[in-house]
């Protein structure tokens, strides 16, 4: 695979019209995608599709050190050895206005995420 030297950086074509441009600055590769600039990782641990094509996902996993941040893994790991591992979430349904809502805990689904809270 190719890959980019130290202050280099190369365009790829992407879902818009201009071209995501690719650079690599003292090691830490960046990319001007969305999914690039949008993750909550520090920016030497951040990977995206167009690193991962321009460079090989088995160099990207060695650079970012896996494919999903440790502590996640970490976490899940430690959750499910302690048995608290957080139940699956139910599907949405729509309310009918049937059934009466008394007791029960309602959320709004807003951009895409649901979650639950633990009292």
């Amino acid at each position: 695979m190719a890959d980019l030297a130290d202050g280099e950086s190369v365009e790829m074509k992407g879902s818009g019209a201009k071209p995501y441009v690719l650079k690599n600055v003292g090691g830490v590769y960046s990319c001007t995608c969305p999914a690039w600039r949008n993750q909550s990782l520090g920016i030497e641990r951040r990977t995206c599709k167009h690193l991962r094509k321009l460079r090989g996902d088995a160099a990207e996993d060695e650079r970012v050190g896996g494919a999903t941040p440790l502590k996640v893994r970490e976490a899940s790991a430690r959750e499910e050895k302690e048995g608290t591992a957080a139940p699956p979430l139910l599907l949405a349904e729509s309310w009918d206005f049937l059934a009466d809502p008394t007791g029960w805990w309602l959320s709004e689904k807003l951009d895409g995420v649901r979650a639950f809270w633990k009292a």
